[in-house]
């Protein structure tokens, strides 16, 4: 069956974001994810001019998808406390799916730290969206000082991530609900004070 060029892109950064994802970016070489692939080098190169390339739009395309998910699950949510509660409940579903690496996000972080690099950048862009999005809901729910809080929001989700991936287990998913809970009724007014 031949695929459109959209087609195809869809499906090479597919199995080049499970690669990456599961092994690591620099672990895996392009020739890797021609073969995985099933398509020819001009084919791959004819999409993404290098493995930066690929890379970044492996991690803008997760990215992507991810605040699908995360708009789809707060769409449900009454208020835009529950809204953050869905946040770090997605995050807590991934954690315990199984091949849980952490968040992609920041491995990339972690693999390319040179601030310049494309993939970099987008993901501290992308970290950067998520505190925003994190600081427009604190502060419809009242919250004082709503960026302070995003920010510890973020180190709470993030932290927890980390460390899911580094020990190969899901607790720290159970913590991060806690923490995040326990901020939040020190910042957020009461129910009946809204």
């Amino acid at each position: 069956m031949r695929r459109s060029a959209e087609e195809t892109r869809r499906h090479i950064l597919d199995v080049a974001g499970d690669l990456f994802y599961s092994r690591g970016v620099r672990a895996v070489g392009m020739d890797l994810v021609i073969g995985t692939a099933g398509v020819a080098n001009a084919t791959l190169y004819r999409q993404f001019a290098n493995k930066d390339e690929l890379v970044t739009a492996y991690l803008i395309n997760r990215n992507a998808h991810w605040w699908e998910r995360l708009r789809e699950a707060a769409a449900a949510a009454p208020d835009p406390r529950a809204r953050i509660k869905a946040l770090f409940d997605l995050t807590r579903q991934d954690m315990a799916t199984p091949g849980y690496r952490g968040c992609a996000t920041l491995n990339i972080t972690s693999e390319f730290p040179d601030r310049d690099h494309p993939a970099h950048a987008a993901a501290v862009a992308h970290k950067a969206e998520v505190q925003t999005w994190l600081s427009e809901q604190l502060r419809e729910a009242g919250d004082a000082d709503p960026d302070d809080t995003a920010g510890k929001l973020l180190v709470i989700l993030d932290g927890a991530q980390v460390l899911a991936a580094a020990m190969a287990t899901d607790a720290p998913g159970d913590h991060m609900i806690q923490l995040a809970e326990q901020l939040l009724d020190a910042r957020l007014p009461a129910p009946r004070d809204r």
